[in-house]
């Protein structure tokens, strides 16, 4: 059931990037998506991680954190594809080469965040749990990429 909620906002928020909305609208949207994927995934992790109260007191404010530090990578992300859904049919060599360059820079980004906060989750729960939860952010995002692959067209 969670799979597929999340894959439905998933392709939502995938869908609108592809369609002609005003600015205001389509900004009102992807916050709304957005809140609704991350509530999803908070459920998901809690559900998953079957933490006790002192290994909850020092997990979630670590999530929290993680989560803020990861919004502007996310960010990036999603202004990458709104410029792709604009010029996909027509892209030029050079247009497709600096998103390539830009999609590799944010990847980087997103291992080199995920690197410090493995060692900030290391120093506050046990290895077992800082890789289950590590598992269960890989497994939600690979979820979230599959469904997003789905529905944006390759180049032309």
């Amino acid at each position: 059931m969670k799979k597929s909620a999340l894959s439905l906002l998933t392709l939502a928020f995938s869908v609108l990037m592809l369609q002609n909305v005003n600015a205001q609208d389509a900004k009102s949207q992807l916050e709304l998506t957005r809140s609704a994927l991350q509530t999803m995934k908070q459920d998901v992790v809690s559900q998953v991680m079957g933490l006790t109260d002192d290994q909850s007191t020092k997990f979630w404010p670590l999530y929290k954190e993680y989560q803020v530090a990861k919004a502007g990578l996310n960010d990036k992300s999603i202004k990458l594809i709104e410029d792709y859904a604009k010029v996909y049919e027509s892209i030029t060599d050079d247009q497709a080469k600096t998103m390539l360059q830009e999609y590799q820079a944010i990847q980087k980004q997103q291992l080199s965040l995920e690197n410090k906060y493995i060692k900030k989750f290391e120093k506050e729960l046990p290895g077992k749990l800082v890789a289950k939860y590590f598992q269960t952010k890989h497994k939600l995002d690979a979820i979230m990429r599959y469904d997003l692959a789905g529905s944006l067209p390759l180049v032309k």
